[in-house]
C-alpha cells in the first residue's frame, strides 16, 4: 500500500470525506504509513498516548487485561479511527491493539493531529462526536470500544415502537453484540411492554446506576437467548435527564436504540440532537406525514448542520392511508429516502434486516464492473454466490454491470437474469443500421438503447427494488461520475451503458449521461461510500497482458475495437485503484472470448462461475471473520 491508496480510502471514509482534496493531502503530510505483520502489537495497555491511528486495511483486535487474563473487546474494521480517548485526556491507553493479519495504519503525532483539528473545525466536531461515543468505564477496565445510539422518531401510527424492537433483535442476530431498546414516555403508557416478558417501569427522577439492572427486561423471543435483547421502559419529565442514563449504558452496550418522545423534541431540539449518532425517522407516506417530517428535518439541521448525514428517512407503510408516490414525498422532504418498511410480513423482516446490517457494520457489497459482453460473466458470479449462501446486501453496477445488478436488485434469480440477458443480447445488435444517429452524437440514437431496456425493465423504478442498488454513470457536461438511485430503472441503466461514440448521451434530469465505465469501471468506491464493510469486486476487464495476447491473434479490427479498446486502456488505472479497497476480487479468464461476442452469453456465464468457485474459500473466510 502507498500514500496514493491511503488518500483514496480517506477520501471515501467518514469524517475525512468532508475534507477537500488539498486538505486530505495536508493531513497525510503529518501522517506516517505503517505496515503491521500478523500478531504485531501497535500499542499496549498503559502505554503513553503518542499518536492518532486510522486503520486502512487489515484487521486489528482490541484487547483488555483482567485478572492476568487477556480477552477480546472488539474487532475493528477498515476506516476506523482509534487511540482517540487517550490522546485527548492525556491518560495511558486502557486497551491493547494487535494486528491479526497483515494490516496498514496511518499514525499521526498527537500534537500535530490536534493542530490539524483546530485548523478544520468541521472535521473536529466529527471527531469529538466519535470521542463522545467511546466513553471509558468509570470503574475497572473498558468493556465496550464504541457504542452507537439510534433515536427512533415518527408519528403515532408509524409503527416506530415495533420497528425499534425489531431493529434491536436483528442487530443482535447479525452482530452478536450487546443491544438495548429503551422506550421513553411521559405517561404510564408504553408499547414496548407488549413485546417483553414482564414490565417494570423506571422513573428517571429516581434513577440510580447501582439499581438500574433491576429495571432491565429481557425480550420474549421463545426463550432464544442468543437473540434476546435487553429492554427498558423509562418514564421521564424532562429530556435533560436522558444523557446521563445513555452515558452509563454506553459502558455495557454496543447499540442503544431508543424511541424519542415527540413532545420533548418540539420544545428542546438541541438536547435531542447531542446524544444521538443516528436518527431513524419513520414517515407516513402521505402529504401530512411528509410535511411533518420536513419540519423536523429542518429543525435538526438548524440545531446541528452536521446532522443531515445522520437523519435516515424511512417510509413506513404500517398504517398508511392516502399514499403519495415516493418521488413526491422526496420532493416535499428535500431529503433522500433511506429505506421503506412494508406492512408486517417477510418483506418487512427483510427490510429491517438490511437496515440492521448497515447499522451493525456487517454489510457485504458487490461491485459489477463494465466490459461489454464480458459482463455476462456477472450472472455466473451471482449464481455461485447464491448457491453457496454468500449474502449480498448492496449491489452497484457500471455499464453492462448495471443491467445485471438492476435485475438482481429487482429480485430476479440468476436463471431469470440469464433468460433476460439472452434476449437483451439478441436485441443489442451493434451492427444493425436501425437507430442510426444523424447528426452524429453517437453511431446509434439514445432511444434505440432506451427502447431495448424499457422492454426489459418496463415501468420499474428504484422504489420497486428488493435490494439496495447504485448505478454509475458519467455526467458528460460536468465531467464527473454520478450515482443514480432514483427514477426509472431503464433510463438509469441506459445511461450507464451508453458507450461514448457508439450511443448518443442519455438525457436524464437535464443532464447528458454516458457509460459509467468511463470514470468508474469497477465501482468499489461507491460501495465504500455507502457503508459496505466487506466488498466483493467482479473485474471483467482483461489485463494488459490478456489484451495484448488477444490482439496479437487478430488480423482485422472493427471501429468498435478502437473505441472500446481506447476506453479500456484509460480505465486500467481506475481499476487498479478500485481493487485496492476490495476484500475479494473475482477476475474471470475469458480465453479466446471477445467483448463483442454478445451471442455467447452462456460461455461468458461459465467463465464467471469458474472464477467464483475458485474464490469460494476466500469468500467464506471473508464473511465469517
Amino acid at each position: 500500500m502507498d500514500i496514493k491508496e491511503a488518500k483514496f480510502i480517506l477520501a471515501n471514509t467518514l469524517p475525512f470525506n468532508k475534507l477537500k482534496e488539498e486538505e486530505i493531502d495536508e493531513f497525510l503530510s503529518i501522517c506516517e504509513l505503517r505496515k503491521l505483520s500478523h500478531g504485531e502489537i501497535l500499542y499496549k495497555d498503559q502505554d503513553p498516548p503518542d499518536y492518532f491511528y486510522f486503520l486502512l486495511r487489515g484487521r486489528i483486535v482490541i484487547l483488555k487485561q483482567d485478572d492476568m487474563q487477556e480477552s477480546e473487546i472488539e474487532l475493528i474494521k477498515r476506516g476506523t479511527s482509534f487511540g482517540i480517548i487517550s490522546l485527548f485526556n492525556e491518560e495511558p491507553h486502557s486497551v491493547t491493539t494487535k494486528s491479526i493479519e497483515e494490516s496498514f495504519v496511518l499514525k499521526a503525532d498527537k500534537e500535530r493531529f490536534k493542530d490539524f483539528l483546530n485548523k478544520y473545525p468541521l472535521i473536529s466536531l466529527e471527531f469529538y462526536r466519535i470521542l463522545s461515543q467511546r466513553i471509558r468505564a468509570r470503574s475497572g477496565k473498558k468493556k465496550i470500544f464504541q457504542c452507537k445510539r439510534i433515536a427512533v422518531m415518527g408519528a403515532h401510527l408509524s409503527g416506530k415502537t415495533s420497528y425499534m424492537f425489531n431493529l434491536g433483535v436483528k442487530l443482535k442476530e447479525q452482530t452478536r453484540k450487546n443491544v438495548i431498546c429503551i422506550e421513553f414516555s411521559s405517561s404510564d403508557s408504553f408499547g414496548l411492554d407488549k413485546l417483553t416478558i414482564y414490565s417494570k417501569i423506571l422513573n428517571l427522577e429516581d434513577y440510580k446506576e447501582e439499581t438500574l439492572k433491576d429495571y432491565i427486561i429481557k425480550s420474549n423471543l421463545q426463550n432464544n437467548n442468543e437473540i434476546a435483547i435487553d429492554c427498558l421502559l423509562v418514564k421521564i419529565n424532562d429530556i435533560l435527564e436522558i444523557p446521563s442514563l445513555l452515558n452509563f449504558l454506553s459502558e455495557n452496550y454496543h447499540f442503544i436504540i431508543y424511541e424519542m418522545p415527540d413532545q420533548f423534541f418540539d420544545t428542546n431540539v438541541q438536547n435531542c440532537v447531542s446524544p444521538v449518532d443516528y436518527f431513524h425517522f419513520l414517515v407516513l407516506p402521505n402529504k401530512e406525514g411528509a410535511l411533518k417530517a420536513a419540519s423536523v428535518i429542518t429543525a435538526l439541521n438548524e440545531a446541528d448542520p452536521l446532522s443531515i448525514d445522520r437523519v435516515k428517512v424511512i417510509l413506513s407503510y404500517f398504517a398508511a392511508q392516502d399514499r403519495l408516490p415516493a418521488k413526491d414525498i422526496k420532493e416535499i422532504l428535500h431529503a433522500n429516502i433511506y429505506a421503506t418498511l412494508p406492512s408486517f410480513g417477510e418483506e418487512y423482516v427483510n427490510a429491517v434486516r438490511r437496515i440492521s446490517k448497515e447499522v451493525g457494520e456487517v454489510v457485504i457489497g458487490l461491485a459489477l464492473g463494465s466490459g461489454g459482453a464480458y459482463g455476462f460473466a456477472h450472472i455466473g458470479v451471482l449464481r455461485v454466490l447464491e448457491e453457496n449462501h454468500i449474502p449480498i446486501d448492496i449491489i452497484c453496477g457500471s455499464s453492462i454491470g448495471s443491467v445485471i445488478a438492476s435485475l438482481w436488485a429487482l429480485g430476479k434469480t440468476p436463471d431469470e437474469i440469464e433468460k433476460f440477458m439472452i434476449e437483451f443480447a439478441k436485441k443489442l445488435n451493434l451492427f444493425s443500421v436501425r437507430g442510426f444517429s444523424f447528426p452524429f452524437k453517437g453511431l446509434w440514437r439514445a432511444k434505440y438503447l432506451e427502447n431495448i431496456l424499457k422492454k426489459v425493465f418496463k415501468d420499474k423504478t428504484f422504489y420497486d427494488l428488493k435490494h439496495p442498488l447504485k448505478v454509475v454513470v458519467f455526467d458528460f457536461l460536468r465531467k464527473e461520475a454520478k450515482i443514480l438511485e432514483d427514477g426509472p430503472l431503464y433510463k438509469a441503466v441506459a445511461a450507464s451503458c451508453a458507450l461514448p461514440g457508439v450511443f448518443e448521451p442519455i438525457n436524464f434530469k437535464n443532464r447528458m449521461l454516458l457509460d459509467g465505465g468511463v470514470l468508474n469501471p469497477l465501482p468499489t468506491k461507491v460501495l465504500l461510500n455507502y457503508g459496505a464493510d466487506k466488498i466483493i469486486a467482479v473485474n471483467v476487464t482483461p489485463s494488459q497482458e490478456e489484451i495484448i495476447e488477444e490482439y496479437d491473434k487478430k488480423n482485422k479490427f472493427h471501429i468498435l475495437d478502437f473505441i472500446f479498446g481506447s476506453i479500456e486502456t484509460m480505465q486500467r488505472q481506475f481499476i487498479e485503484q478500485a481493487v485496492t479497497v476490495a476484500d475479494c476480487v473475482i477476475h474471470p479468464n475469458f480465453g479466446t472470448l471477445r467483448w463483442l461476442e454478445f451471442e455467447k452469453v452462456q460461455d461468458f456465464i461459465k467463465k464467471g462461475e469458474l472464477a467464483t468457485v475458485n474464490k469460494l474459500d476466500e469468500l467464506k473466510k471473508m464473511i465469517n471473520v
